[in-house]
C-alpha cells in the first residue's frame, strides 16, 4: 500500500519547568491530587521563547534524524491553535529560519488536539499527488499563552512543547487515516479575542473514553490489521486515566502504549508528534514498527492513523 513514510522525528519543550507543587502558587492544588486526577508530574512553560521558537527546534532535530537539509522540503505544515500572531503563519517564519527555499508551501493548521493527525492527512495528499516530494509536519503549541491560572481546573493539564516529523511518499509505504467532528463549540473553547481556555472536563472525558478506542478498532479494520499487528499506539497525551481506559478496552499490554504525559502534560497538537520525537531519542523506534496514533480534542475533532516506519 503506498503511502507518506515518516523518516525522522524531533522534539522540544518550554524551558521552564513546572512541578505539581510549583503549581500551588497559582492555584488551590497539591501533587497528590493531579497525579491521581490526571497521571501529570509536572510540564513545560515557555517563557521566553515563541511557538515558532518550539517548532523550529523540533524541526531542526527531525531533520537531522531523517538526514535531511532544510531546502529538501517542498512543503512545512504546523499544526497549531495558538500561533504567535494572526499572520504570518508559525509556519512561514519557521521556514524562513530553517533556511528553506522560496518555492516552498507553508501553512499553519488549527485542528486543536487532532491537529498533528490532520497535518499528516494533508501532508500524505501533498505526496500521493506528487505535488511535493518531501513534507516536514510540526505539532506546536505554547499553550501557557491561553490557560486562566486561577481555573485549577484547566490550568494544571496544558504545557507548551513542539514535535516534528519529515515524511517522503514510498510506494511501498503504509498509511491509513480516518477524522471526524462531533461539533460541540463548548466543551473545549478558546476566544480569539479573550484568550482564555475553558473546558467541560467530564463531557470532554467521556467523548474520549468512547472515541479513542472506537476510532482505533475502525483504523485497524480499514488497514485488515489487528492490535497484535501494531508495535505501538500513541494516542493523545490527555489523561492517563484516558489513555488506560482505551488500552483497558482495546485489551492492549501496557506497554505499547507510550505515554509521557507525566512530563510534559497536555501539549494538544504537539502531543502525538512529541511522543513520537522522544520515542526515536530513546531507540524505541525501529524499521518495519507499525504504529497507530489517535487524536482527539477541541471541536469536537478526532483523527487517527496508522504507519509503518
Amino acid at each position: 500500500m503506498a503511502g507518506l513514510k515518516f523518516t525522522g522525528f524531533g522534539a522540544a519543550a518550554g524551558e521552564v519547568t513546572v512541578t505539581n507543587d510549583g503549581m500551588k502558587q497559582y492555584v488551590d492544588t497539591n501533587d497528590a491530587w493531579i497525579r491521581r486526577k490526571t497521571g501529570i508530574h509536572q510540564r513545560h512553560f515557555a517563557v521566553k521563547q515563541t511557538n515558532c521558537d518550539l517548532a523550529v527546534r523540533a524541526c531542526e532535530t527531525a531533520l537531522k534524524n531523517a538526514k535531511t537539509d532544510a531546502s529538501e522540503i517542498d512543503a512545512l505544515i504546523v499544526c497549531t491553535a495558538t500561533p504567535d500572531r494572526t499572520t504570518p503563519s508559525v509556519a512561514n517564519e519557521a521556514a524562513a529560519r530553517l533556511g528553506m527555499g522560496e518555492r516552498v508551501l507553508t501553512m499553519d493548521l488549527n485542528g486543536a488536539c487532532s491537529g498533528f493527525i490532520y497535518g499528516c492527512i494533508t501532508a500524505n495528499a501533498l505526496l500521493a499527488s506528487h505535488t511535493c516530494r518531501k513534507v516536514l509536519i510540526a505539532g506546536s503549541e505554547r499553550l501557557s499563552q491561553v490557560i486562566n491560572m486561577k481555573d485549577r481546573t484547566t490550568c494544571i493539564l496544558f504545557g507548551d512543547g513542539a514535535g516534528a516529523a519529515v515524511a517522503e511518499y514510498s510506494e511501498d509505504g503504509l498509511f491509513q487515516s480516518l477524522s471526524g467532528l462531533i461539533y460541540n463549540d463548548q466543551a473545549l473553547y478558546c476566544s480569539r479575542f479573550n484568550p482564555a481556555l475553558s473546558m467541560q472536563g467530564q463531557e470532554v472525558y467521556h467523548f474520549a473514553v468512547s472515541k479513542v478506542p472506537e476510532a482505533t478498532e475502525a483504523i485497524l479494520k480499514e488497514s485488515n490489521l489487528t492490535t497484535d499487528d501494531i508495535d505501538w499506539f500513541v494516542f493523545h497525551q490527555a489523561n492517563e486515566r484516558i489513555i488506560d481506559s482505551a488500552a483497558h478496552k482495546l485489551g492492549l499490554k501496557k506497554e505499547k502504549c507510550f505515554k509521557n504525559i507525566a512530563e510534559y502534560g497536555n501539549t494538544s497538537a504537539a502531543s502525538i508528534a512529541l511522543a513520537l520525537g522522544e520515542m526515536q531519542e530513546q531507540n524505541l523506534l525501529k524499521p518495519g514498527q507499525k504504529i497507530v496514533c489517535v487524536g482527539f480534542g477541541a471541536g469536537l475533532t478526532y483523527g487517527a492513523m496508522v504507519t509503518e516506519l
